[in-house]
């Protein structure tokens, strides 16, 4: 039985990770450890949504949570699958701007096609100035279908 306690526990030492300053450089082994013990003591694959509940209680910035979600994608036992169903979910429905900015940071194309990406990013780029930057860039680097 997975506890609340246990992957709590295992959140508090994702959080307390150090991460480099320096995007180019190399993440520290602790951050691969801890999301492979909170993936384990949360007992599934997709963590984004208490990774996101860290970052409103202000456990974790919303650029660790998202550097939190990418080892986590590739830490678990379906390449971050479940977990891109929800980071797809958070764009399309664009109703927390932390949920929103952990997905469009997220390393794949959240959306199946440019067309539905370019739609909404559009809108939420228009909903969501701060936003707005990342969404262009995005739209920028998706092909045409």
């Amino acid at each position: 039985m997975i506890t609340m306690q246990l992957w709590e526990e295992a959140l508090t030492r994702l959080c307390s990770v150090r991460l480099p300053q320096d995007d180019s450089a190399e993440l520290p082994d602790a951050l691969f450890d801890a999301v492979d013990a909170l993936i384990e003591a949360y007992g599934a694959d997709d963590v984004a949504e208490i990774v996101a509940l860290a970052v409103h209680a202000g456990r974790a910035t919303p650029g660790q949570a998202a550097t939190f979600l990418n080892v986590a994608a590739w830490s678990g036992t379906d390449n971050g699958a479940s977990m891109t169903r929800t980071l797809t979910d958070w764009v399309r429905r664009a109703d927390d701007t932390v949920r929103l900015h952990l997905a469009l940071h997220h390393e794949v194309y959240l959306l199946p096609t440019a067309e539905e990406m370019k739609t909404a990013l559009t809108a939420i780029a228009a909903r969501y100035p701060e936003h707005r930057a990342r969404c262009e860039t995005l739209i920028a680097g998706r092909r045409a279908d």
